[in-house]
């Protein structure tokens, strides 16, 4: 039988005829489960929540919960679960909020080990590996097939770039660029992700362009500045626009001219006024504290309002 007797299921959830609901999972909300999907046992999905064929759930698991976030009133935002997902044992995925876009993302053949936390508005890409205990924070970014260690502490608005991982128990308080292996608190390149970059497929050509990128741009620089590393690198791959040492150096080149606070999502965080973000005009205000400019609301009266670039509140003037 697909949907348990023992299990509860909202009335405006779309259950596909091919998925399976264990005893005592509960559906609240309205869920969509396609073909295949299993919910083995003591599950919650809330929500408008989606998940994808082939994905399965185990026991405890919750999934399409209420963000935890102080600016959350309840709103009707979203939770995409792609295909083939495993989530398992008490990981817990949180939809999204006004201010982050409204959905939380995971793409195909993604793996959520035992414990793990992925916050409102986070953006998993496929075949991610999140192992156990791992917490990420709100609006992150996991590039595809990154793994994130087990016990990894990751700070909202995150960015971890595609085929890199994370060691476990490390701190990220920062970006993490492609291709690498990071780890430690705080969390810091220290290498090629060789054997994650083999298992993608990548040539031995490619990784070794890699590895003496990575040596050029992090341990053998001296007092060469990391943009002059840059285009150093850039020079000697000039023949090689297409390969993964350029998409490393746009990668860095990206991050140096827009991350704020070593986080690029940061750059791109939504005005908020009245906990919703702003979506109205806008215009220059330079900031008390860094001396930058950041946009700021056009409103009728004066407002609290955070520096985009270094988080400082300030009232500003009509």
């Amino acid at each position: 039988m697909p949907v348990h007797p023992l299990a509860v299921v909202d009335p405006a959830a779309e259950i596909h005829p091919d998925a399976v609901v264990g005893p005592f999972c509960m559906i609240r909300g309205a869920v969509r489960l396609a073909a295949g999907v299993e919910l083995v046992s003591h599950v919650v999905v809330s929500g408008r929540t989606s998940i994808g064929p082939g994905t399965r759930v185990h026991p405890g698991a919750i999934v399409g919960g209420e963000p935890q976030d102080l600016k959350y009133a309840g709103e009707d935002t979203a939770t995409v679960i792609g295909a083939r997902c495993r989530i398992h044992e008490f990981a817990t995925i949180h939809r999204g909020t006004l201010t982050g876009g409204g959905i939380t993302r995971l793409g195909d053949d993604v793996l959520v080990m035992a414990y793990a936390h992925i916050a409102h508005d986070c953006e998993v890409g496929d075949g991610v590996v999140i192992a156990n205990s791992a917490q990420l924070g709100g609006h992150c970014r996991i590039g595809r097939r990154a793994v994130i260690g087990g016990m990894v502490g990751m700070h909202h608005f995150v960015t971890v770039g595609e085929l890199a991982m994370v060691g476990a128990m490390s701190g990220v308080r920062v970006d993490v660029p492609p291709y690498v292996l990071a780890d430690g608190i705080p969390c810091e390149p220290r290498q090629i992700n060789v054997i994650g970059l083999r298992r993608a497929g990548m040539t031995e050509s490619d990784i070794n362009d890699l590895r003496e990128a990575f040596r050029d741009l992090y341990h053998d620089r001296g007092a060469t500045t990391l943009r002059d590393a840059i285009a150093d690198v850039r020079e000697r791959y000039t023949d090689k626009r297409d390969s993964p040492v350029w998409r490393l150096c746009d990668w860095l080149e990206e991050h140096l001219t827009t991350a704020i606070k070593g986080r690029l999502a940061e750059a791109h965080r939504a005005a908020v006024v009245g906990g919703r973000a702003h979506e109205g005009p806008t215009r220059p205000i330079l900031c008390r504290h860094c001396g930058r400019e950041f946009p700021a609301p056009l409103a009728a009266s004066p407002l609290l309002v955070a520096c985009t670039h270094c988080g400082t509140q300030q009232m500003v003037s009509p």
